[in-house]
């Protein structure tokens, strides 16, 4: 395995990248991504006159009456986003004229951080401690989502993934890149971790630019097949209920695409539609201090697929982290009016150290899933969810042992297999500068005394009082190495004992994507409400549904970009063979 670049080393803030991120285009699901402009406010979300939401437009009026150009092809993928890229590849490589079409001006790329596979040539190389097995991760995600899910599904995942990875490992190889696995989980956590986490090696975020870059070489090297960008959807086209293609405004004008074999669906979900977001993450939208999504996710495609008689998951889900840091005069719930410079990407936000509510109390185990610190703050009143994460000097020996895994790895562990994105050398070189600046930005409070502490984040009266006695608490919970509170793991507590001490001024979550898409058959075609399949159309990555309920089980690293991976290359595939 070659050396890993640092990758992130340059990256010590995500607002200082931003605008360097925004014009590359291709993020990674770990990556801050730069907010963008978004039609509507929370309050146009509700329900329109006619029965229907707001956000669910009645179908553009456009005829081939205003085409420049008609296209006939086999395979049209909309969206040049990881999921699109595979099935676009894998129709084309399988002999299927193919037309990969993005409303970008260049591709979002594949997922640099993390791709989440089961028994790919690199875990089996790891031999026991890499093996997984696929109907104990099939089980746990299962559980996850109460049993509202698609268990075919989850096993299609399972049992092709590995596949996928071995495909993309070899292609990126023949390009000179590198596909890494991290292995190395820790011991004895309640919340089980997965060694699926496939990263990609390189320095970032060039590394997304790069694979977009060889994706669109691979299938424009197929003859008939092409990738063009700046060309967005604007509706799909169905005759006789089936759907036979799309227009989408190119360049140039309207343009009509026929698609011989079928139309896959890839437009990455609808994080940065407010309108939709609003009404159907309300609980979300409450705890997020900004929103870390793809600006062009806007819902093109499951808007698209609801015009043509698809129905939605029932429960909302998304990929949510806990990694916003305000100041103390912003406001959590306002998620698409903070961006850019107004907030701190804190990765560091993901170790499992002491968090208490708005009022010093310690609210639920810090060791739980990224999302589920917003879930408890959500029951919080409106004006108190957000939450303060404490620690004190000692922390860089603290962060070793916590041994946390996947995006949230800031360490790396002495024994080979730990995130490529992690390097030696990182406590010192990134994070704690990182720290700092979060001090002198005025996100982090930094005190000589937990005492002071407590007054820097203005804690007074009866809340000071419960703060001090939560401190001492962890510090009595840390002596007896057991957490009776919470049940957090031992090897997961620390102490408030060793100055100087810190807190985050406000703490909140933001999403990277929302998960729930468009009701779809174990082949992701998508279903009408009368259970009829929609002919002519499939719906992957966060465009269709039925893979999550309410939540998203991180701690199978890269478990949604490999979803995406697996269902593009399964669906091109099939296209292909038609």
């Amino acid at each position: 395995m070659t050396e890993t670049s640092f990758s992130r080393r340059s990256f010590l803030t995500g607002a200082a990248a931003l605008g360097s991120l925004a014009a590359v285009g291709a993020m990674a699901g770990c990556s801050p991504k730069a907010p963008a402009d978004s039609a509507g406010t929370a309050d146009d979300a509700l329900a329109s006159t006619s029965g229907k939401p707001a956000w669910l437009a009645d179908a553009p009026a456009v005829s081939d009456a205003d085409c420049v150009e008609t296209i006939d092809t086999d395979v049209l993928v909309i969206g040049a986003g990881t999921a699109g890229y595979f099935a676009a590849c894998a129709a084309a490589e399988n002999g299927a004229k193919t037309l990969l079409i993005e409303k970008s001006g260049n591709g979002n790329s594949v997922r640099s951080s993390a791709l989440g596979a089961v028994n790919s040539r690199l875990q089996q190389a790891e031999g026991e401690k890499a093996a997984i097995d696929p109907m104990e991760i099939v089980n746990d995600m299962d559980r996850y989502a109460n049993g509202q899910v698609s268990v075919g599904l989850l096993k299609k995942w399972a049992f092709n993934s590995g596949e996928a990875i071995d495909w993309y490992t070899d292609l990126l190889t023949k390009n000179g890149m590198e596909v890494q696995l991290e292995w190395n989980m820790p011991e004895g956590t309640f919340y089980k971790d997965f060694p699926t986490g496939h990263g990609t090696n390189g320095e970032y975020p060039s590394r997304e630019g790069d694979v977009a870059a060889i994706m669109d070489a691979y299938i424009a090297s197929f003859d008939g097949c092409e990738v063009r960008f700046n060309t967005p959807m604007v509706d799909l086209i169905a005759e006789d209920g089936r759907v036979v293609g799309a227009y989408a405004e190119g360049p140039d004008g309207m343009i009509r695409v026929n698609a011989a074999k079928g139309v896959v669906v890839a437009t990455g979900g609808y994080a940065f539609n407010q309108e939709m977001f609003a009404d159907r993450h309300a609980t979300r939208y409450a705890c997020n201090g900004t929103m870390d999504a793809f600006p062009s996710c806007t819902g093109d495609g499951i808007l698209a697929l609801l015009r043509q008689g698809a129905y939605m998951d029932e429960n909302p889900s998304s990929v949510s982290f806990n990694r916003c840091l305000l100041t103390a005069d912003q406001e959590v719930g306002t998620p698409y009016e903070i961006g850019g410079e107004e907030y701190g990407y804190h990765f560091y936000a993901s170790q499992p150290f002491l968090r208490v509510d708005a009022h010093g109390r310690r609210f639920h185990n810090e060791s739980a899933p990224y999302d589920f610190v917003q879930s408890a703050i959500s029951r919080k009143p409106a004006g108190e969810r957000f939450w303060h994460q404490v620690w004190d000097g000692n922390w860089k020996n603290d962060v070793p042992r916590f041994h946390t895994v996947g995006c949230s790895t800031i360490y790396q562990q002495p024994e080979g297999g730990s995130d490529h994105d992690s390097f030696p050398g990182q406590l010192d070189e990134w994070i704690e500068p990182e720290m700092e600046q979060f001090v002198a930005d005025g996100r982090i409070v930094k005190a000589d005394t937990l005492d002071a502490l407590a007054d820097a984040l203005g804690f007074t009266g009866d809340d000071k009082a419960t703060f001090l006695e939560t401190c001492e608490r962890q510090n009595e919970n840390f002596d007896n190495q057991i957490d009776p509170d919470f049940g957090k793991e031992p090897f997961r507590l620390s102490e408030l004992r060793t100055p100087p001490f810190y807190a985050s001024v406000k703490s909140c979550g933001f999403t990277l994507c929302t998960t729930d898409g468009v009701v779809v058959t174990d082949d992701l075609q998508p279903l009408r409400e009368d259970g009829t399949v929609i002919e002519g159309v499939y719906a992957v990555g966060n465009d269709g549904g039925c893979f999550y309920n309410g939540t998203y089980p991180n701690l199978a690293a890269g478990l949604n970009a490999g979803k995406c991976v697996t269902f593009g290359r399964m669906v091109g595939k099939m296209l292909a063979e038609k």
